[in-house]
């Protein structure tokens, strides 16, 4: 017989109802629960350019997390300096499993790439996001030169997975695929830790000091320290910067917006200085 807790409700339903609530942060938004098989039917993955493209500048692209949209940026979008950058965004559903969205998102910057002949790209990328992207870079530098990108930046990332991912996956029937790889030590997590030997990656992450409900470890109220910066993290990234933000407002937060920024023009000033004359001629 089926264990129930003390209103008849299977405990293993209410498990997995709990662990569909504490990934509820983990939305862009904050507050929507993680995109279901219908609403991401409704979601095709590409890459949207926002003004015309330049070769002139430099494109960031900026890749949501689970449930989240391109919207989550705002505050990054109306601060980037469009003089040297141009915007481009990266939409895809969050529901099924994330080598579907870092294939899309290798296949859709490949004709990006055919179309413009772009030699530089900068991918900064949140929660979620930043695995997508960090899969697409793993597998481009094992085929070939890793295609444009010059640059990773991600915010609030889930390296380790998310504990409750796991439940959620093994005991809710229709569970998002991504719930899958957000599980600790799933294949798709322990594959991003083969170094990107040619690509600079920095890490932006979240601390609250006030408690949170969903954990007893220091978090950013939806990922634990622990995950959004393991041992191997730390050792690979050229930098790791940490601020009293939850996970959300880490993207608007002021003394990160000023990092961010800071970290773009230096790159650009660096990829300036280090580029060919045949680069320059292109």
């Amino acid at each position: 017989m089926q264990a129930r807790n003390a209103k008849g409700m299977p405990l293993a339903r209410c498990a997995a109802l709990f662990a569909a609530w504490t990934l509820v942060p983990l939305a862009g938004c904050g507050v929507a629960p993680p995109r279901g098989p219908v609403a991401d039917a409704a979601v095709t993955a590409g890459i949207h350019l926002l003004e015309p493209y330049d070769p002139r500048r430099i494109p960031v692209l900026f890749v949501h997390g689970i449930g989240g949209t391109p919207q989550d940026f705002r505050v990054m979008l109306d601060g980037l300096d469009r003089n040297r950058f141009q915007a481009w965004v990266f939409q895809y559903p969050t529901g099924p499993r994330l080598h579907t969205a870092s294939r899309a998102l290798r296949t859709a910057l490949a004709e990006l790439q055919r179309k413009h002949r772009v030699d530089a790209l900068f991918i900064v990328a949140h929660s979620m996001g930043g695995l997508v992207s960090r899969s697409y870079l793993v597998d481009a530098l094992r085929d070939d030169d890793g295609g444009p990108a010059r640059l990773l930046v991600t915010l609030s990332s889930p390296w380790e997975g998310h504990a409750w991912a796991q439940v959620g996956a093994q005991l809710m029937p229709g569970a998002p695929g991504s719930w899958t790889d957000l599980s600790p030590a799933s294949d798709f997590l322990v594959a991003l830790r083969k170094p990107l030997q040619q690509v600079p990656h920095y890490v932006f992450f979240g601390y609250r000091r006030s408690p949170s409900l969903l954990t007893s470890q220091s978090s950013d109220g939806a990922i634990v320290l622990s995950s959004q910066l393991p041992g191997w993290i730390q050792e690979q990234a050229e930098r790791c910067w940490g601020y009293d933000a939850d996970h959300v407002g880490i993207l608007s937060h002021p003394a990160a917006i000023r990092r961010f920024n800071s970290l773009l023009a230096s790159e650009a000033d660096r990829l300036r200085a280090n580029r060919t004359p045949a680069a320059h001629s292109r």
